[in-house]
């Protein structure tokens, strides 16, 4: 069974859900991630989505990046947006923009954005404006 394939438009590479990528991922365009899949290095791209219960080893270095509920990461490091879904886990975040939803556990949130939605949490914020809400 593959554990990537193209998209037809060659901007998009599709890892198949449930693989195991063993080594470093580097591609010039779109990485989508399908649910449970596992990363032993890192991932670069100009943007990632991963799934769902996804679990990175390495890094993830991208432009923008979408993080599925429940996923593990050690560092995510983007130059644009990043939008962590709830129950996600991770080391580092630095971005220019970032949004944790409810249930998150991360170690540290740099960027000039912060939006914390709901309880999550973070062991050391830096940002230039951080928003806090949680709906009643």
């Amino acid at each position: 069974m593959k554990k990537y394939r193209i998209s037809d438009d060659g901007k998009t590479l599709v890892v198949v859900k449930d693989s195991i990528v063993d080594k470093h991922l580097r591609y010039e365009g779109r990485i989508l991630a399908g649910i449970m899949s596992s990363f032993w290095g890192n991932i670069e791209a100009e943007e990632v989505r991963l799934a769902g219960r996804n679990v990175v080893g390495g890094d993830i270095i991208c432009e923008r990046a979408i993080i599925g509920p429940k996923s593990e990461f050690n560092r995510l490091i983007a130059s644009g947006n990043v939008l962590i879904f709830p129950k996600c886990r991770g080391r580092y975040v630095e971005a220019d923009s970032v949004i944790i939803r409810e249930g998150c556990l991360i170690g540290a949130v740099k960027a000039n954005r912060i939006v914390i939605d709901g309880l999550a949490r973070i062991g050391r914020l830096e940002g230039g404006k951080i928003i806090a809400s949680k709906d009643l």
